[in-house]
């Protein structure tokens, strides 16, 4: 059910898409959150940017590919205050999103659900930044399943887990042992799993997994990374900034900086 504007803070938003038909139909999609108000719509990256220079909306609906460049140049002239949800054709871009710290990742065509659900998270953002007490408390369903299962006692390796994938409404569910490494991406993580081998994003954050994995199995290496120490076949300690941890046939490698890799010889007993 969305939301009225009774029920949450008023947020401003510009589109920026280079397909007009794209932006109308984004506004089409917002018109049935009231509490959203589109004060601008860009159709390239030269006219988000004139407008920024003026406005700062709460959030920014932004495509990826436009002629003359790319969505993620934008981010340069985006308020700090201002949050980015990324909505663009193509997956293969979900990773950069998030690592530019993006709110969120839509795929097009946009599923209105999966836009209800963005739309929430943007509600808590802009109320939590405003101060509102009924919101600024507010827990996602990720952070109440994993102080829930810390209280329970840590999960086992044979245990499954349920996590929501980065860019559905659907979950994902994987089993503990399988999961080799967990990278941070804010409020988002890739998880590198065997059997069969391959990285999914889901929208969880690291502390939330950190909390739930068992300690005894799993080590956090510097502030960025969970590492199942035991299934890592090979560690190459390629230079003072540079190290290569591989996990078996198909399983992608993690490379770590200096200070994550530092911690990790320091957890395998400075073994190279």
């Amino acid at each position: 059910m969305p939301s009225t504007p009774s029920e949450a803070a008023m947020v401003t938003a510009l589109l920026v898409d280079d397909e007009p038909l794209a932006n109308a139909r984004m506004r089409e999609l917002l018109a049935a959150h009231p509490e959203i108000d589109v004060i601008g719509v860009a159709g390239g990256l030269k006219a988000a940017r004139a407008f920024l220079e003026t406005r700062s909306p709460d959030v920014v609906f932004l495509d990826v590919e436009m002629p003359g460049g790319s969505g993620l140049d934008l981010l340069a002239s985006v308020p700090n205050a201002t949050q980015v949800v990324f909505v663009t054709a193509r997956e293969k871009y979900a990773v950069q999103a998030f690592q530019a710290a993006a709110l969120d990742y839509l795929v097009k065509p946009v599923d209105p659900e999966r836009l209800a659900d963005t739309v929430d998270r943007i509600n808590k953002q802009v109320a939590n930044r405003q101060g509102l007490p009924e919101n600024a408390s507010e827990r996602d369903d990720d952070e109440v399943e994993a102080d829930e299962a810390a209280s329970a006692g840590a999960m086992r390796l044979d245990d499954t887990v349920s996590a929501a994938l980065a860019d559905t409404l659907a979950s994902g569910v994987v089993t503990v042992g399988d999961i080799c490494w967990i990278e941070s991406l804010r409020n988002f993580t890739r998880v590198a799993l065997k059997g069969p081998p391959r990285v999914v994003l889901f929208r969880r954050r690291l502390g939330d997994w950190d909390k739930i994995l068992p300690a005894d199995s799993f080590a956090r290496v510097g502030r960025s990374y969970l590492v199942q120490i035991a299934l890592a076949d090979q560690v190459e300690w390629n230079s003072r900034h540079e190290t290569r941890v591989t996990f078996g046939d198909g399983v992608e490698p993690l490379t770590l900086g200096r200070l994550p890799a530092m911690r990790l010889r320091e957890i395998l007993g400075g073994t190279a």
